[in-house]
């Protein structure tokens, strides 16, 4: 979300709310108007007279997060052993342009890879983003012959509904591209999916250790002999990953570097096992490296080590006495490959997937699985850098590159980590200041109330929250309320605002005022949203939180500010009488009437030579007297006066200088 910044008229000093705004958060209310206890908008810990917007409406993220390296489809197309169900998955590929995979260690991604680069022959084979939904994809983002591999394993129990996957399969036809879904189970998917669905089952996993052979290039005998008659008993009922892991032990004791045994003693223990014996051996910068690594697998290799350097950073730091001094580190102390080496991990060349021509370099550890196991050992075996290690996922730098797999991180955490209080981690991030944090927060909630075995416990915090919580927990409920997920049950997600809302806190304030902003330039539901703000203007909220909140809303919706004017005009011309209510609930405010009137006063000071502030003069006084006529906008005026009685004349020759304007403005020649 970006921040589009606008000078503020000048105002008086300001007191400092007890929670106040993180310095980079987008501020929605005006920061020169006050009421009541609330005292306007504060920039953290910058004085003067900034007021700061973000957009209403989020930037999409964009569609294609990597493309498959070259040296992955050559394999694929080389050496592939068949899974269960291929063919059915080929067939409803084939047919329909899109299948959904499942079945648990049975090779979903190198299948999906199969499918689309050696069946149908496509050279472009992009991973989709997953925090994009099926339903957000535009036909403008589709490149004809292009392969998409969406992968929401580890997300939720229904990644996406029946109106999204119908919407996506006529796009993908339409755009000539194929979709391969990547699931846990079948009952992932919604009832206009299951056609699509395809349970695969495991592959032979002594050919698969076979094939892994010949595409590392050790074709020979002996060393195929080996796992066939000496691993083969290790990797009974095994998945793809461990038999990939079999050809590496079997070429380690062809070289006379490992005992049959030792290799069978690695294939049959498990993952955290293996990570916990080889994690012992390293120093703090592999630690913290893995670590990286372990959150951050597949995205760009400069990156990565870009955070990677700031956790072993941080992780140095925590070390120190309060008067300690950090020693840097010499950049030329270890070259690339030995660094690559030691923490088993590697790079990989892709097309990059914005700049056409151009290359990007990719890090991943050497076992698919690796991942996974680095980063479940480092968070229960070391309790002491959890704290480090949740405010490295919390950075900003963090944040603003890797934000999903920050949360998928989190949920991890939640959902695999044995804890007397699981939402431990989220509690800290949705009461912190810092706006990334809580936002970090409010999104894991997200994809933790779509899995069925937490969401019992996450629905009490969000609803503990909204009734006991401070300002930073309101806020990070807020933010739930307001997403994709909170349209869901709108009637729920408006009460829980409702309720948020009547808080005297400017924080929460904010965030309620910024969700009922991105509910009202949805066409979907504003109308329900609109009807609920103006419900709040009732007398029952008067002595509310509410009230600040509405006469914000107010001068959004009337077009009073510049950003997102146009589309807050067309919103006036669908709903004028719910406009107008707000906009005269505006000014029946001591404070927001008197902003208002200011306003409108310059506006008519140079409507005289400046065409832009005329028109703009009009349009506001017809929100308040649609008809601008002396005697039809009497009422109007006589109800504006009796709030401002000192402004009377003000008042009448702000409606007088934009009748004329009107008249004149209809009196020029088309």
């Amino acid at each position: 979300m970006s921040d589009d910044k606008e000078p503020a008229a000048e105002e008086p000093a300001e007191k400092k709310p007890s929670s106040p705004l993180s310095p980079d958060e987008p501020r929605y209310m005006p920061t020169n108007v006050t009421h009541g206890d609330m005292h306007g908008v504060q920039t953290g810990d910058v004085n003067g007279n900034v007021n700061v917007f973000a957009p209403v409406t989020s930037a999409q993220a964009n569609l294609i997060v990597r493309y498959a390296a070259p040296q992955d489809i050559r394999d694929v197309r080389k050496e592939f052993v068949v899974p269960g169900r291929f063919d059915d998955a080929l067939a409803t590929l084939r047919r329909e342009h899109v299948v959904a995979l499942c079945g648990e260690g049975t090779g979903r991604t190198f299948t999906a890879l199969r499918l689309l680069a050696h069946e149908f022959g496509l050279t472009k084979i992009a991973d989709m983003n997953r925090s994009r939904t099926l339903g957000s994809i535009r036909e403008a983002e589709l490149e004809a012959g292009t392969g998409i591999v969406l992968d929401v394993r580890d997300s939720r129990d229904r990644p996406f509904t029946d109106r999204e996957f119908s919407q996506c399969l006529s796009m993908m036809r339409d755009a000539q591209c194929r979709l391969v879904i990547l699931l846990d189970h079948v009952s992932q998917a919604p009832i206009s999916a299951l056609k699509h669905t395809v349970q695969l089952t495991r592959p032979s996993p002594v050919e698969v250790a076979q094939a892994a052979l010949r595409r590392l290039g050790h074709v020979d005998e002996a060393s195929l002999q080996t796992i066939k008659n000496d691993l083969a008993p290790a990797l009974e009922d095994a998945a793809p990953d461990k038999a990939v892991l079999a050809a590496d032990l079997a070429v380690q004791i062809q070289l006379g570097d490992l005992e049959v045994a030792e290799a069978i003693k690695s294939l049959k223990e498990e993952v955290t096992e293996a990570v916990a014996h080889w994690f012992e051996e390293l120093d703090v910068r592999a630690h913290a490296y893995s670590f990286a690594v372990a959150v951050l697998e597949n995205q760009p290799f400069e990156h990565v080590m870009q955070r990677a350097w700031a956790l072993d950073q941080n992780i140095r730091k925590a070390r120190l006495p309060e008067d300690g001094k950090l020693r840097p580190r010499c950049v030329f102390d270890k070259p690339k490959n030995e660094m690559l080496k030691e923490i088993r991990a590697k790079t990989e060349i892709r097309a990059h997937p914005k700049h056409k021509d151009l290359f990007e370099e990719t890090i991943r550890f050497e076992r698919r699985d690796w991942a996974s196991g680095v980063f479940k050992y480092v968070w229960r075996q070391y309790p002491a850098a959890q704290e480090v290690l949740r405010d490295w996922m919390g950075e900003d730098a963090t944040l603003d590159r890797f934000t999903e797999e920050s949360v998928q991180a989190v949920c991890e955490v939640v959902r695999t980590v044995p804890a007397h209080e699981p939402l431990a981690i989220i509690e800290n991030l949705g009461s912190h200041r810092q706006f990334g944090r809580r936002a970090l927060a409010a999104r894991a909630l997200e994809v933790l109330m779509d899995d069925n075995l937490v969401r019992p416990l996450v629905e009490s915090t969000l609803e503990k929250w909204t009734k006991y919580g401070g300002a930073y927990q309101k806020w990070t409920v807020a933010r739930v309320y307001s997403s994709e997920f909170g349209r869901r049950d709108l009637a729920k997600s408006l009460e829980k605002l409702t309720e948020i809302g009547k808080a005297e806190y400017y924080t929460s304030q904010n965030a309620v005022v910024a969700g009922v902003l991105r509910m009202l330039v949805n066409e979907d539901i504003r109308g329900i949203a609109i009807e609920t703000v103006v419900s709040w203007t009732g007398a029952r909220y008067r002595r509310t939180g509410l009230q600040p909140i509405t006469l914000a809303l107010a001068l959004w919706v009337a077009g009073f500010y510049e950003h997102r004017r146009a589309y807050f005009i067309e919103f006036g011309e669908a709903f004028p009488k719910h406009v107008r209510d707000l906009l005269r609930h505006a000014l029946a405010d001591d404070e927001y009437g008197e902003h208002l009137l200011t306003r409108l006063g310059d506006l008519a000071l140079h409507a005289r030579w400046d065409e832009a502030k005329a028109a703009e003069l009009v349009r506001l006084t017809s929100l308040i007297a649609p008809d601008l006529s002396w005697w039809r906008r009497r009422d109007a005026v006589e109800a504006v006066t009796f709030q401002h009685p000192t402004k009377r004349s003000e008042i009448r020759r702000i409606f007088r200088i934009a009748r004329k304007v009107q008249k004149a403005r209809k009196r020029q020649p088309s």
